[in-house]
């Protein structure tokens, strides 16, 4: 009975926090932008108000146009996050708990690291044409590499001991990787996909601008193109707002599930 009570509390003391820690800030952002607006120290039509964006954003909502570039980028955003995690974590779990498949894949992998997505455009251009496909080429090169590293760099972590001490009490190497590799490799995971997410993110927007025809990425350079300020700030705070929301709804709840939840991480190193 305590235990519920407790749980029933820390949720209700959880969703006061709330408006204090994720209102507040932006908020004060909002009153900072319109009173450098209100200064007029730059022409309005390079710093919009936030009332002309707000005006923005409720015009192309209404006429579907941003309901529409925002459809086209997350379905290529979505099935580019699909394709990198189906190749990703096998193959990452594949080089942890194989020498020879490490030794062969580490050197290619280290290597098209280092490359940025976005210098994948003028190849994805030449091979796909333009369009979403090349846009989806340049998501998948982006979102790949930060999984795929976080969920290397997970299972390097793992402690021989934890290994041994399942083996020892007969456990075949399938349920050393569900029991022990899994679970401690998990907040590693999870990770490489708030980046691999974040790196879609800027790569969508980056491709749309110069390799497609529509997307949120194309509505900000075709309003950079008009001068059209208050829609390219339309565009940027519907990406960062997607971002938050997939975030907080899908993303925390998954990591509160499973590795918060057992105890793997938690929110900060003050006391609870």
């Amino acid at each position: 009975m305590s235990t519920v009570t407790s749980i029933a509390t820390r949720k209700r003391r959880n969703w006061h926090d709330f408006v204090p820690s994720e209102i507040v800030p932006f908020a004060v952002g909002i009153l900072l932008w319109q009173a450098l607006s209100s200064a007029d120290i730059w022409p309005r039509v390079l710093f919009p108000s936030p009332l002309e964006v707000a005006n923005a954003f409720v015009a192309d909502t209404l006429s579907g146009v941003l309901l529409s570039n925002l459809w086209v980028s997350m379905k290529s955003l979505l099935l580019g996050f699909v394709i990198s995690c189906v190749i990703a974590i096998p193959l990452g779990y594949l080089m942890g708990l194989s020498k020879i498949t490490r030794n062969f894949f580490d050197p290619l992998v280290n290597l098209l690291q280092a490359i940025p997505g976005l210098a994948w455009i003028p190849f994805a251009i030449l091979w796909f044409g333009l369009g979403q496909g090349a846009v989806l080429f340049i998501i998948v090169m982006s979102i790949f590499f930060p999984v795929l590293h976080n969920l290397l760099t997970g299972i390097r972590m793992v402690q021989p001991v934890l290994i041994e001490a399942v083996q020892t009490l007969g456990a075949g190497r399938a349920a050393v990787v569900r029991h022990v590799i899994f679970p401690a490799t998990l907040p590693n995971l999870m990770t490489g996909i708030r980046l691999g997410i974040a790196f879609g993110f800027r790569s969508l927007v980056g491709g749309e601008m110069i390799a497609s025809t529509d997307g949120l990425g194309y509505a900000i350079f075709n309003a950079q193109q008009y001068f059209q300020s208050a829609r390219i700030v339309v565009g940027m705070l519907t990406i960062g707002i997607v971002w938050l929301a997939m975030d907080r709804l899908i993303l925390r709840p998954i990591e509160v599930r499973t590795t918060m939840r057992w105890g793997l991480i938690r929110d900060g190193l003050e006391r609870s």
